[in-house]
């Protein structure tokens, strides 16, 4: 097993060691996973790069070590087709979709995490159809659902859950405000990823 690889399953043991339930694997936003499945990142000529098939290889590898490593029902993972963080592209993400949401089905996950836009708006295509279409397990999706359209997915089969990333961050109340159906509070896009108290713990509850 490359030492990369290694690394990722012992990081899944550790997890479970500190009391945690189960790992997410990162495979998304232009980070190590993503570098090597997007075609604008890879230029690898090697066994990693090239086809889609080949991209995929180091995926498949970091899964197949962290379900060995922890157990495939503890083990889950987020993918970004379209997202442009990072400067990343690919030049068919819908291609690209299918392809994964396909193989996926052979490691038993314990769910496909998908976000289905892309933070600048560069890059558009409607992914969460054809990851419904291939792929047989639970399947999550994220990136501005309300709670309105999260509920009719979910209802209609679209999706077994919706992940809700900063509605969460902007309101710490975020479930009494669903079920009260009271309006949000706005995220402030300029605290992200920034220092201190401001944008993460000052926002008002009901």
């Amino acid at each position: 097993m490359p030492p990369i690889v290694e690394a990722f399953a012992q990081a899944a043991k550790n997890a479970m060691a500190a009391g945690f339930d189960g790992v997410e694997v990162h495979g998304a936003n232009g980070y190590l996973i993503d570098q090597f499945l997007r075609d604008s990142a890879n230029q690898r000529s090697d066994s990693y790069g090239g086809t889609l098939e080949q991209r995929a290889r180091f995926l498949f590898e970091v899964l197949t070590a962290v379900c060995a490593a922890i157990g495939s029902d503890r083990v889950g993972l987020r993918l970004s087709p379209l997202n442009s963080y990072n400067d990343m592209k690919d030049s068919d993400p819908l291609a690209w979709t299918a392809y994964l949401a396909e193989q996926l089905n052979r490691f038993d996950l314990a769910y496909l995490h998908i976000m289905r836009a892309d933070f600048f708006g560069l890059q558009k295509a409607d992914v969460m159809p054809l990851a419904r279409a291939h792929y047989k397990g639970v399947l999550i999706g994220n990136m501005g659902y309300t709670p309105t359209e999260a509920e009719a997915a979910t209802t209609e089969g679209k999706l077994d859950a919706v992940a809700f990333g900063n509605g969460f961050l902007a309101n710490p109340d975020f479930p009494a405000r669903v079920k009260a159906g009271a309006a949000m509070n706005v995220p402030d896009q300029s605290t992200f990823y920034t220092p201190g108290a401001k944008g993460y713990t000052d926002y008002p509850t009901l």
